[in-house]
Protein backbone atom coordinates (compact mmCIF):
# COMPACT_ATOMS: atom_id res chain seq x y z
CA UNK A 1 0.00 0.00 0.00
CA UNK A 2 1.09 3.55 -0.73
CA UNK A 3 2.24 5.28 2.46
CA UNK A 4 3.41 8.65 1.13
CA UNK A 5 1.58 11.92 1.63
CA UNK A 6 1.81 13.48 -1.84
CA UNK A 7 -1.33 15.15 -3.18
CA UNK A 8 -0.06 15.19 -6.74
CA UNK A 9 -2.48 14.36 -9.52
CA UNK A 10 -1.53 12.62 -12.75
CA UNK A 11 -3.10 11.81 -16.07
CA UNK A 12 -5.22 8.69 -15.85
CA UNK A 13 -3.43 7.54 -19.01
CA UNK A 14 -0.58 6.49 -16.72
CA UNK A 15 -2.66 3.42 -15.80
CA UNK A 16 -2.79 2.13 -19.38
CA UNK A 17 0.73 0.56 -19.39
CA UNK A 18 -0.13 -1.17 -16.09
CA UNK A 19 -3.39 -2.55 -17.47
CA UNK A 20 -1.62 -3.79 -20.62
CA UNK A 21 0.95 -5.63 -18.49
CA UNK A 22 -1.82 -7.04 -16.26
CA UNK A 23 -3.61 -8.40 -19.35
CA UNK A 24 -0.37 -9.87 -20.73
CA UNK A 25 0.08 -11.74 -17.45
CA UNK A 26 -3.42 -13.23 -17.70
CA UNK A 27 -5.33 -11.06 -15.20
CA UNK A 28 -8.31 -8.72 -15.64
CA UNK A 29 -7.58 -5.01 -15.06
CA UNK A 30 -11.30 -4.33 -14.63
CA UNK A 31 -11.09 -6.09 -11.26
CA UNK A 32 -8.64 -3.43 -10.06
CA UNK A 33 -11.08 -0.67 -10.98
CA UNK A 34 -14.45 -2.18 -10.13
CA UNK A 35 -13.88 -2.11 -6.37
CA UNK A 36 -13.20 1.61 -6.65
CA UNK A 37 -16.31 2.41 -8.66
CA UNK A 38 -14.29 2.84 -11.86
CA UNK A 39 -14.38 1.13 -15.24
CA UNK A 40 -12.20 1.01 -18.33
CA UNK A 41 -15.30 1.69 -20.41
CA UNK A 42 -15.91 4.98 -18.64
CA UNK A 43 -12.33 6.24 -18.48
CA UNK A 44 -11.84 9.68 -20.02
CA UNK A 45 -8.39 10.19 -21.53
CA UNK A 46 -8.40 13.81 -20.38
CA UNK A 47 -9.15 12.91 -16.75
CA UNK A 48 -6.69 13.06 -13.88
CA UNK A 49 -6.28 10.81 -10.85
CA UNK A 50 -4.82 11.39 -7.41
CA UNK A 51 -1.38 9.82 -7.26
CA UNK A 52 -2.27 8.13 -3.96
CA UNK A 53 -5.25 6.36 -5.61
CA UNK A 54 -3.18 5.34 -8.62
CA UNK A 55 -0.50 3.87 -6.36
CA UNK A 56 -3.13 1.98 -4.35
CA UNK A 57 -4.27 0.38 -7.62
CA UNK A 58 -0.64 -0.43 -8.45
CA UNK A 59 -0.13 -1.97 -4.98
CA UNK A 60 -3.09 -4.28 -5.50
CA UNK A 61 -1.74 -5.31 -8.91
CA UNK A 62 1.63 -6.11 -7.34
CA UNK A 63 -0.03 -8.37 -4.74
CA UNK A 64 -2.30 -9.95 -7.35
CA UNK A 65 0.42 -10.83 -9.85
CA UNK A 66 3.36 -11.46 -7.49
CA UNK A 67 5.83 -10.65 -10.27
CA UNK A 68 9.14 -9.27 -8.90
CA UNK A 69 9.89 -7.38 -12.13
CA UNK A 70 6.37 -6.13 -12.85
CA UNK A 71 7.62 -2.54 -12.78
CA UNK A 72 10.09 -2.97 -15.62
CA UNK A 73 7.45 -4.81 -17.66
CA UNK A 74 5.00 -1.95 -17.13
CA UNK A 75 7.69 0.62 -17.93
CA UNK A 76 8.43 -1.16 -21.20
CA UNK A 77 4.78 -0.62 -22.19
CA UNK A 78 5.12 3.17 -21.94
CA UNK A 79 5.05 4.82 -25.36
CA UNK A 80 6.06 8.32 -26.39
CA UNK A 81 2.49 9.10 -27.46
CA UNK A 82 1.27 8.36 -23.92
CA UNK A 83 2.71 11.72 -22.83
CA UNK A 84 0.58 13.89 -25.14
CA UNK A 85 1.30 17.62 -24.78
CA UNK A 86 4.27 16.93 -22.51
CA UNK A 87 5.97 14.91 -25.26
CA UNK A 88 5.30 17.54 -27.92
CA UNK A 89 6.59 20.30 -25.64
CA UNK A 90 9.92 18.51 -25.28
CA UNK A 91 10.09 17.40 -28.90
CA UNK A 92 9.59 20.97 -30.20
CA UNK A 93 12.31 22.45 -27.96
CA UNK A 94 15.27 23.96 -29.86
CA UNK A 95 17.90 21.74 -28.21
CA UNK A 96 18.37 18.97 -25.67
CA UNK A 97 19.22 21.46 -22.92
CA UNK A 98 15.89 23.26 -23.27
CA UNK A 99 14.03 19.96 -23.58
CA UNK A 100 15.44 18.80 -20.24
CA UNK A 101 14.59 22.07 -18.52
CA UNK A 102 10.97 22.21 -19.66
CA UNK A 103 10.77 18.49 -18.89
CA UNK A 104 11.66 19.23 -15.28
CA UNK A 105 9.43 22.30 -15.11
CA UNK A 106 6.33 20.53 -16.42
CA UNK A 107 6.98 17.06 -15.00
CA UNK A 108 3.54 17.04 -13.36
CA UNK A 109 2.30 16.37 -16.90
CA UNK A 110 4.53 13.31 -17.19
CA UNK A 111 3.67 9.79 -16.02
CA UNK A 112 6.41 9.74 -13.38
CA UNK A 113 5.76 8.69 -9.80
CA UNK A 114 9.21 9.95 -8.79
CA UNK A 115 10.39 13.58 -8.80
CA UNK A 116 13.01 14.57 -11.37
CA UNK A 117 15.77 17.13 -10.83
CA UNK A 118 18.68 18.08 -13.07
CA UNK A 119 22.24 18.11 -11.75
CA UNK A 120 25.13 19.55 -13.76
CA UNK A 121 28.85 18.83 -13.64
CA UNK A 122 31.50 20.27 -15.94
CA UNK A 123 31.55 17.00 -17.94
CA UNK A 124 28.10 15.48 -17.47
CA UNK A 125 24.48 16.08 -16.61
CA UNK A 126 22.55 13.78 -14.30
CA UNK A 127 18.80 13.21 -14.42
CA UNK A 128 17.94 12.29 -10.84
CA UNK A 129 14.64 10.70 -9.77
CA UNK A 130 13.68 10.77 -6.09
CA UNK A 131 11.08 8.14 -5.22
CA UNK A 132 8.07 8.80 -2.95
CA UNK A 133 7.89 7.07 0.42
CA UNK A 134 6.36 3.63 -0.09
CA UNK A 135 6.46 -0.01 1.00
CA UNK A 136 9.50 -2.02 -0.24
CA UNK A 137 7.53 -3.83 -2.98
CA UNK A 138 5.91 -0.64 -4.23
CA UNK A 139 9.20 1.25 -4.10
CA UNK A 140 10.84 -1.45 -6.24
CA UNK A 141 7.96 -1.24 -8.72
CA UNK A 142 8.25 2.56 -8.95
CA UNK A 143 12.03 2.39 -9.40
CA UNK A 144 11.68 -0.14 -12.24
CA UNK A 145 8.70 1.49 -13.92
CA UNK A 146 10.13 5.03 -13.91
CA UNK A 147 13.59 3.80 -14.94
CA UNK A 148 12.31 1.90 -17.96
CA UNK A 149 9.71 4.52 -18.88
CA UNK A 150 12.34 7.28 -18.80
CA UNK A 151 14.78 5.25 -20.90
CA UNK A 152 12.12 4.65 -23.56
CA UNK A 153 11.34 8.37 -23.51
CA UNK A 154 15.03 9.32 -23.90
CA UNK A 155 15.35 6.92 -26.83
CA UNK A 156 12.98 9.15 -28.77
CA UNK A 157 15.49 12.00 -28.53
CA UNK A 158 18.84 10.24 -28.86
CA UNK A 159 20.15 7.76 -31.39
CA UNK A 160 21.76 4.74 -29.69
CA UNK A 161 21.18 6.07 -26.14
CA UNK A 162 22.83 2.99 -24.60
CA UNK A 163 26.09 4.09 -26.26
CA UNK A 164 25.73 7.70 -25.07
CA UNK A 165 24.84 6.93 -21.46
CA UNK A 166 27.84 7.36 -19.16
CA UNK A 167 26.13 5.43 -16.38
CA UNK A 168 22.73 4.77 -14.81
CA UNK A 169 21.47 3.71 -11.41
CA UNK A 170 18.30 2.42 -9.80
CA UNK A 171 16.93 2.47 -6.27
CA UNK A 172 15.75 -1.14 -6.54
CA UNK A 173 17.70 -4.02 -4.94
CA UNK A 174 19.66 -6.17 -7.38
CA UNK A 175 17.56 -9.13 -8.60
CA UNK A 176 19.02 -12.59 -8.13
CA UNK A 177 19.18 -15.80 -10.17
CA UNK A 178 16.50 -16.29 -12.81
CA UNK A 179 14.91 -12.98 -11.84
CA UNK A 180 18.13 -11.13 -12.77
CA UNK A 181 18.33 -12.95 -16.11
CA UNK A 182 14.71 -11.99 -16.87
CA UNK A 183 15.33 -8.41 -15.76
CA UNK A 184 18.34 -8.04 -18.05
CA UNK A 185 16.20 -8.90 -21.08
CA UNK A 186 14.68 -5.43 -20.72
CA UNK A 187 17.84 -3.48 -19.82
CA UNK A 188 20.48 -3.04 -22.54
CA UNK A 189 22.72 -0.64 -20.60
CA UNK A 190 25.04 -0.85 -17.60
CA UNK A 191 23.00 -0.34 -14.44
CA UNK A 192 24.01 0.18 -10.79
CA UNK A 193 21.56 -1.28 -8.26
CA UNK A 194 20.75 -0.33 -4.64
CA UNK A 195 21.14 3.41 -5.25
CA UNK A 196 19.41 6.03 -3.04
CA UNK A 197 17.47 7.20 -6.13
CA UNK A 198 17.23 6.50 -9.87
CA UNK A 199 19.64 8.38 -12.11
CA UNK A 200 20.86 8.68 -15.69
CA UNK A 201 24.18 10.35 -16.43
CA UNK A 202 24.79 11.79 -19.89
CA UNK A 203 27.71 13.75 -21.38
CA UNK A 204 27.22 17.48 -21.01
CA UNK A 205 28.09 18.08 -24.67
CA UNK A 206 24.70 16.71 -25.73
CA UNK A 207 23.00 19.78 -24.22
CA UNK A 208 23.80 21.77 -27.34
CA UNK A 209 22.49 19.09 -29.71
CA UNK A 210 19.59 20.45 -31.76
CA UNK A 211 16.28 18.61 -31.50
CA UNK A 212 15.29 16.93 -34.76
CA UNK A 213 11.80 18.45 -34.59
CA UNK A 214 12.67 21.71 -32.85
CA UNK A 215 10.21 24.47 -33.71
CA UNK A 216 10.18 27.75 -31.70
CA UNK A 217 6.62 28.69 -32.64
CA UNK A 218 5.21 25.24 -31.92
CA UNK A 219 7.23 25.10 -28.70
CA UNK A 220 5.66 28.33 -27.47
CA UNK A 221 2.17 27.09 -28.31
CA UNK A 222 2.75 23.80 -26.49
CA UNK A 223 4.12 25.72 -23.51
CA UNK A 224 0.88 27.73 -23.27
CA UNK A 225 -1.10 24.49 -23.54
CA UNK A 226 1.07 22.91 -20.83
CA UNK A 227 0.35 25.81 -18.47
CA UNK A 228 -3.36 25.27 -19.02
CA UNK A 229 -3.09 21.55 -18.35
CA UNK A 230 -1.21 22.17 -15.11
CA UNK A 231 -4.37 23.69 -13.66
CA UNK A 232 -5.79 20.15 -13.46
CA UNK A 233 -2.90 18.98 -11.32
CA UNK A 234 -3.12 21.64 -8.62
CA UNK A 235 -6.32 21.87 -6.60
CA UNK A 236 -7.40 25.31 -5.44
CA UNK A 237 -7.00 24.43 -1.78
CA UNK A 238 -3.57 22.83 -2.12
CA UNK A 239 -0.79 24.51 -0.16
CA UNK A 240 0.67 27.24 -2.39
CA UNK A 241 4.01 26.98 -0.61
CA UNK A 242 4.30 23.24 -1.35
CA UNK A 243 3.34 23.85 -4.97
CA UNK A 244 6.00 26.53 -5.33
CA UNK A 245 8.67 24.34 -3.76
CA UNK A 246 7.81 21.51 -6.15
CA UNK A 247 8.20 23.80 -9.15
CA UNK A 248 11.55 25.16 -7.96
CA UNK A 249 12.95 21.68 -7.26
CA UNK A 250 12.87 20.87 -10.96
CA UNK A 251 15.29 23.68 -11.81
CA UNK A 252 19.00 24.22 -11.56
CA UNK A 253 21.05 27.26 -12.55
CA UNK A 254 18.27 29.38 -13.96
CA UNK A 255 15.22 29.45 -11.68
CA UNK A 256 11.76 30.65 -12.79
CA UNK A 257 10.66 34.21 -12.08
CA UNK A 258 7.60 35.23 -10.05
CA UNK A 259 5.56 35.95 -13.22
CA UNK A 260 6.47 32.53 -14.65
CA UNK A 261 5.42 30.64 -11.51
CA UNK A 262 2.24 32.71 -11.15
CA UNK A 263 1.34 31.88 -14.75
CA UNK A 264 1.93 28.20 -14.04
CA UNK A 265 -0.68 28.40 -11.27
CA UNK A 266 -3.02 30.45 -13.48
CA UNK A 267 -3.09 33.42 -11.10
CA UNK A 268 -1.88 36.98 -11.41
CA UNK A 269 1.53 37.92 -10.05
CA UNK A 270 -0.18 40.05 -7.40
CA UNK A 271 -2.43 37.17 -6.27
CA UNK A 272 0.54 34.79 -6.15
CA UNK A 273 2.52 37.18 -3.95
CA UNK A 274 -0.52 37.76 -1.72
CA UNK A 275 -1.07 34.01 -1.18
CA UNK A 276 2.55 33.52 -0.21
CA UNK A 277 2.38 36.52 2.11
CA UNK A 278 -0.69 35.01 3.79
CA UNK A 279 1.45 31.91 4.44
CA UNK A 280 4.08 34.16 6.08
CA UNK A 281 6.64 33.72 3.33
CA UNK A 282 7.66 35.04 -0.09
CA UNK A 283 8.89 33.62 -3.35
CA UNK A 284 12.38 34.95 -2.69
CA UNK A 285 12.33 33.38 0.77
CA UNK A 286 11.31 29.97 -0.60
CA UNK A 287 13.90 30.19 -3.38
CA UNK A 288 16.63 31.29 -0.97
CA UNK A 289 15.93 28.37 1.39
CA UNK A 290 15.93 25.97 -1.55
CA UNK A 291 19.32 27.25 -2.72
CA UNK A 292 20.72 26.94 0.79
CA UNK A 293 19.58 23.34 1.23
CA UNK A 294 20.73 22.32 -2.25
CA UNK A 295 24.10 23.97 -1.65
CA UNK A 296 24.67 22.20 1.67
CA UNK A 297 23.54 18.92 0.13
CA UNK A 298 26.00 19.26 -2.75
CA UNK A 299 28.83 20.07 -0.34
CA UNK A 300 27.98 17.06 1.82
CA UNK A 301 27.93 14.78 -1.23
CA UNK A 302 31.52 15.52 -2.23
CA UNK A 303 34.14 18.06 -3.18
CA UNK A 304 32.73 20.84 -5.34
CA UNK A 305 34.23 24.19 -6.31
CA UNK A 306 32.79 27.58 -5.40
CA UNK A 307 32.42 28.34 -9.12
CA UNK A 308 30.40 25.14 -9.67
CA UNK A 309 28.16 25.89 -6.68
CA UNK A 310 27.56 29.43 -7.91
CA UNK A 311 26.73 28.20 -11.42
CA UNK A 312 24.30 25.48 -10.31
CA UNK A 313 22.55 27.79 -7.85
CA UNK A 314 22.01 30.53 -10.41
CA UNK A 315 24.57 33.12 -9.29
CA UNK A 316 26.25 35.02 -12.11
CA UNK A 317 29.37 35.63 -10.00
CA UNK A 318 31.13 33.66 -7.27
CA UNK A 319 31.17 36.80 -5.10
CA UNK A 320 27.36 36.91 -5.06
CA UNK A 321 27.22 33.27 -4.04
CA UNK A 322 29.78 33.78 -1.26
CA UNK A 323 27.71 36.64 0.19
CA UNK A 324 24.62 34.44 0.17
CA UNK A 325 26.52 31.55 1.75
CA UNK A 326 27.78 33.76 4.57
CA UNK A 327 24.23 34.96 5.16
CA UNK A 328 23.04 31.33 5.38
CA UNK A 329 25.79 29.97 7.61
CA UNK A 330 27.71 32.90 9.05
CA UNK A 331 30.97 31.74 7.49
CA UNK A 332 32.74 30.90 4.21
CA UNK A 333 32.36 27.50 2.48
CA UNK A 334 35.90 26.58 3.53
CA UNK A 335 35.21 27.38 7.20
CA UNK A 336 31.87 25.56 7.01
CA UNK A 337 33.53 22.36 5.79
CA UNK A 338 36.04 22.55 8.62
CA UNK A 339 33.20 22.77 11.14
CA UNK A 340 31.24 19.82 9.77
Amino acid sequence: MYVGSAKKKQSILGLIPLFKAVEDLGADPEELLRRRGMSLQNMNGAAVIEQSLELDIVSEAIDLLNDPILGVKVGSQVTFTSYGTYAMLLMSAPNFDQALKVGAQFQSLSLLFSHMTLHFDKDWIELRYTLPEASPKLRTFIADRDLMGTYIFVREFLEKPNEILIAAGTARPKPEGKCLAEYQKYIDFDLHFDQPYNWFRLPRVILSVAMKHGNPLAHQLYRVQAYELLRKFYSQDEDIVSQTKQVIEGYEGRFPSVPEVAKMFSVSERTFRRKLSAANTSYQGILDEHKKQRCLGMMAAGKVSVAALADQLGYAESASFLRAFKRWTGCTPKDYLRRV
